[in-house]
């Protein structure tokens, strides 16, 4: 007689989940999070990829669990295993400088600081204002600085500026309201030269040097020219002017003797002149114009004219000589 067995295989040994990669993981915020899921290695069925059950939100600070489950087609559940993913700040803001560096900045002007802009994966964006002075009334180089530190305790890297208080305006010469710039001056009388005032947006000491001359004794043209330049070295534009040195003033004749003279007839007459005068010219003389008849009695005029090498003409004078 036969006997009959029965043998059922059966799966009853459940996976094994392993983990690709640590189950700690620290995440940068801000930064996409790909997970290296897992693998679950069964005795009969061999390995299958697990992907995990969860979310990591990558904006915002914490820690997030993921799961891993499997069964096999024999229904053995394999033991759960979870990874934590903490999504943490750890990178430093960096700061980025508005404007130039270094900065040059205009003496003497109020300076307003560009600032600077601080960006954070996590903070988002900041302006910022350097520590540090910058004094617009001394020449000289000026450093500002940027800092800034995340809400996690970050500290950027500090970021300087290098501000350079220059003067590169120049002087201005200029006369005054009111006040010729060419000049006519009468010949023989003494030239004081009152020179154009000069201003500058910084300098203060700033002083007109004057060069050329004027030679009153000589009739001409001369031409002064006025410079002006700071103690940066910026130089004014020249600025000039003509003096002219002129005889206008006419010679002055004076008689001598009487105005009107009674003379014997018959007699030799011989007058007694003039002389003559000029502010200028030496050289003028006097120029006598009639005759007086002694062999007939009456009334004579003589007249007495001068003109000096400028033209100027005196004014005439006459002498009557009653014969």
């Amino acid at each position: 007689q036969s006997i009959t067995r029965t043998v059922n295989v059966v799966d009853t040994t459940a996976p094994v989940i392993s983990l690709n990669g640590p189950s700690l993981v620290s995440h940068p915020v801000g930064v996409d999070y790909t997970d290296l899921g897992a693998v679950a290695t069964d005795s009969f069925e061999g390995a299958t990829a697990v992907i995990a059950v969860g979310e990591v939100v990558v904006d915002t600070l914490g820690d997030y669990l993921l799961t891993y489950n499997y069964s096999d087609s024999s229904g053995n559940a394999a033991a759960q295993v979870t990874r934590t993913v903490s999504v943490v700040d750890s990178a430093a803001p960096i700061i980025t400088l508005n404007g130039t560096d270094p900065l040059q900045h205009e003496a003497g002007t109020d300076f307003v600081d560009p600032g600077a802009v601080s960006n954070d994966a996590q903070d988002g964006s900041e302006d910022l204002t350097g520590t540090g002075s910058v004094d617009v009334n001394v020449l000289g180089t000026y450093e500002l600085t940027y800092n800034d530190t995340d809400s996690s305790g970050n500290a950027a890297v500090p970021v300087t500026r290098q501000v350079n208080v220059i003067d590169t305006i120049a002087p201005i010469i200029s006369f005054a309201v009111g006040v010729d710039v060419d000049l006519t001056l009468e010949a023989g009388v003494a030239y004081v030269d009152v020179p154009p005032g000069v201003s500058d947006s910084f300098d203060t000491s700033v002083t007109v040097e004057t060069s050329g001359h004027v030679d009153f004794n000589q009739l001409g043209s001369y031409t002064l020219t006025y410079n002006a330049s700071d103690a940066s070295g910026n130089s004014a534009d020249e600025v000039s002017r003509t003096v002219t040195v002129q005889d206008t003033t006419a010679p002055v004749i004076t008689l001598n003797g009487e105005s009107e003279v009674a003379h014997e007839a018959g007699e030799d007459y011989v007058d007694a002149q003039a002389l003559v005068e000029d502010s200028f010219d030496p050289e003028v003389s006097v120029v006598v114009e009639g005759v007086v008849d002694i062999g007939t009695v009456g009334t004579y005029t003589l007249t007495f004219n001068a003109v000096d090498a400028s033209g100027n003409e005196a004014e005439e004078v006459v002498r009557t000589i009653n014969v």
